[in-house]
């Protein structure tokens, strides 16, 4: 009897840890799994994805492997670096990539812009000497130069003011304010009367060129003194002229109309 009596004081005891233990381990591992959600949600909800955003590097800076000032050092990012933009983290870094390195920087080192805002996919005409940019900020790095005329196609308007554009196959940005969607090739801002009977002596070294323009390309020079046949006149202030065998425009400004004694 006593050994029946201590083998169900022993059960009894058992169950009442068993008991113990499913009442206290199941509590803390649903709070455990809230706490994760609850994380995992405050994160998702704080981070913002940014397809098609890119940025530019405002100071150097370095790239670093988290979200964070004492986390590791990946590389170096001078002034200027042109980034891939992918994400916002909940803390303001961004996770960004460059020459293929994925890393963050932090938010006061990077100037932010979409690089496809608007599509436009049209020509357009650079309005002034202007330096075409790897990315839409001056901090960029020049690509090359773009003369005032020159033609371009637009590929797109980022959120910052400039043009996304293409030229001679190379990619690059150059701000709105130096161009305008459309070529006008064939409208001209002048007109033109003929001149019978007379040439021209020229009063100073002048440059013939294509085009009643100081911006038109340069066919030749033309010395001082020189004899030229006047054909006529634009009104914008240059005279067509021939010269040599060679026709085109120079500054009336340089040129005294004398008779043509032929």
């Amino acid at each position: 009897m006593k050994m029946k009596k201590y083998m169900a004081m022993g059960l009894g005891a058992i169950m009442a840890v068993g008991i113990a233990v499913s009442g206290v381990l199941p509590v803390s591992a649903v709070n455990n799994n809230e706490n994760d959600a609850k994380l995992a949600t405050a994160v998702t909800m704080a981070a913002r994805d940014y397809d098609d955003y890119e940025g530019v590097i405002k100071s150097n800076t370095t790239l670093r492997s988290k979200a964070t000032s004492n986390s590791r050092k990946i590389t170096t990012l001078k002034k200027g670096a042109v980034v891939e933009v992918e994400r916002k983290a909940s803390n303001g870094w961004y996770r960004v990539e460059y020459r293929d390195i994925e890393g963050y920087v932090s938010p006061k080192n990077i100037k932010i812009y979409d690089s496809e805002y608007r599509d436009i996919e049209k020509k357009g005409t650079v309005t002034s000497n202007v330096n075409m940019r790897l990315g839409a900020s001056t901090l960029s790095k020049k690509v090359t130069y773009l003369k005032k005329g020159t033609v371009i196609k637009i590929e797109s308007k980022t959120s910052n003011g400039w043009y996304k554009i293409e030229y001679k196959g190379r990619d690059g940005y150059i701000s709105q304010k130096h161009a305008k969607i459309g070529t006008n090739t064939n409208k001209k801002d002048y007109t033109y009367r003929e001149i019978d009977d007379y040439d021209g002596i020229t009063t100073a070294k002048l440059t013939l060129r294509r085009s009643p323009s100081s911006s038109s390309t340069k066919i030749t020079s033309i010395p001082k003194g020189a004899r030229v046949e006047v054909e006529g006149k634009t009104s914008n202030g240059f005279y067509r002229v021939e010269y040599r065998d060679i026709e085109g425009y120079v500054s009336s400004k340089y040129i005294k109309l004398v008779r043509d004694y032929d």
